[in-house]
């Protein structure tokens, strides 16, 4: 009894080795499934607002893949959330006056790096790491040093007054690269309030504090530009129903800044970017890569059950050659399953709505109607009269490349001596005069 209780547990640690050399992704858990399933699966209880029309993506079922059906729930979720046609409710069509009225924000840039990860982006993680080492030093950002830095913008759709193109540098274009086309708007830094007594020279648009005291931070204004989502090939020749566009802008440090390890000299320019969603782009999107998540998740949840030493597939025991190999072919087979799917989600997860984070509530499920209401997502951007909801987006900086490019002629010289590297993060949240 002993030997054949020994023996069980032998082959299924055995199966579950095999499936970590297979595969080294993150585990999700099952929970974690479930408070998914929960909060956005339509069900009859959920408003009105889950149920927006919705088109393209999961026609035929081919959100969730072509594969062999042993996830069954996958397939259900994927054919309600596909037949709902419901209108967005009335509550959440808040709008601007007008398409080109100018939008009031609260901008947070981050700076700091961040510690790699154990998942799929670790590798971009450790080469901008790298890059940082290259350009800034090797002690920029170590010991975990960070840098906020909160400030209010002015968002209009006027170019003219704003069209600082000369930075007195070696390439007076890398905005305008940055940008990747005509700007749609600026970005106008607010002032904060000062003493009377106060000269206009020591007007100041964000602070923060170092060692020193208090900082003050003059902050120049800028361009931004917001393209339309583009698909992504060569999975996709078609634009996914919900698809973020791009924001991109840029600002400039007039001042240095220090904190810690964190330093940026006079004149640094910021180029930042961001995912972006106008309310009926955002509701189509939830329902675009709801059924690539679920179906991730739910792929997870079999195999960790078909792996679980109490429920699982009991053939794993080992108490016979033929059926344990048979078992192993079929937890292969899952592995291959759940890395597919998990392939296909990661493919889209970048360019669609993030359904997990400070706007979910743990412990309770969040309806997309509550996403569209809150306040602290949506706001007024020239452009539509739609409100917009900006993703935490990437802050890089453009610095001077310590050894120009050479060539072997000397005409052919690269001119672009300014190389450009993540620096932190950043967020926007909206701000409405009372």
């Amino acid at each position: 009894m002993l030997h054949s209780s020994v023996c069980c547990c032998f082959w299924r640690t055995i199966a579950v080795i095999i499936v970590a050399i297979i595969s080294q992704d993150e585990v999700v858990s099952a929970h974690k499934l479930s408070h998914l399933t929960s909060t956005f699966i339509p069900s009859s209880s959920t408003p009105s607002l889950l149920r927006h029309r919705h088109q393209g993506s999961c026609k035929n079922n081919s959100c969730s893949g072509s594969f062999s059906g042993r996830i069954k729930h996958v397939d259900t979720a994927t054919h309600v959330l596909c037949s709902s046609s419901s209108p967005i409710s009335s509550t959440s069509q808040l709008t601007s006056p007008s398409p080109w009225s100018p939008g009031k924000w609260k901008l947070t840039l981050d700076f700091g790096v961040d510690e790699p990860k154990p998942d799929s982006s670790s590798l971009e993680q450790n080469e901008n790491r790298m890059q940082l080492h290259k350009l800034l030093g090797d002690n920029w950002g170590a010991e975990g040093g960070r840098l906020v830095l909160p400030f209010e913008v002015y968002i209009s759709s006027e170019t003219s007054s704003t069209n600082n193109n000369r930075r007195g540098q070696a390439n007076p274009s890398v905005e305008m690269t940055w940008l990747g086309g005509k700007p749609t708007g600026s970005i106008q830094c607010i002032p904060k309030e000062t003493n009377d007594d106060e000269s206009d020279e020591q007007i100041h648009h964000a602070t923060y504090i170092n060692n020193k005291g208090e900082q003050r931070v003059q902050i120049s204004p800028g361009l931004w530009r917001n393209e339309p989502p583009t698909p992504i090939l060569p999975s996709f020749t078609k634009i996914l129903s919900g698809q973020s566009s791009s924001l991109r802008m840029y600002l400039k440090l007039v001042n240095s800044i220090e904190r810690n390890t964190i330093s940026f000299p006079e004149d640094q320019l910021l180029l930042l970017k961001s995912n972006t969603f106008r309310t009926t782009q955002y509701a189509s999107g939830i329902q675009t890569v709801l059924p690539y998540q679920y179906a991730k998740e739910q792929s997870q949840q079999v195999l960790e059950e078909q792996l679980n030493h109490e429920t699982g597939d009991r053939r794993l025991d080992g108490s016979d050659l033929l059926e344990t190999a048979a078992a192993y072919k079929d937890i292969a087979a899952l592995v291959m399953e759940r890395d597919e799917r998990r392939r296909r989600w990661k493919e889209v997860e970048g360019v669609l709505p993030k359904i997990s984070g400070p706007s979910i509530k743990i412990g309770r499920a969040a309806t997309t109607e509550e996403l569209l209401n809150d306040v602290k997502r949506w706001g007024i951007w020239p452009g539509d009269t739609e409100l917009m909801t900006l993703e935490r987006g990437v802050v890089l900086a453009a610095v001077s490349a310590k050894q120009k490019k050479q060539s072997i002629f000397p005409w052919m010289q690269d001119t672009n001596s300014e190389e450009m590297v993540v620096v932190g993060k950043w967020s926007a949240t909206p701000l409405f005069d009372e």
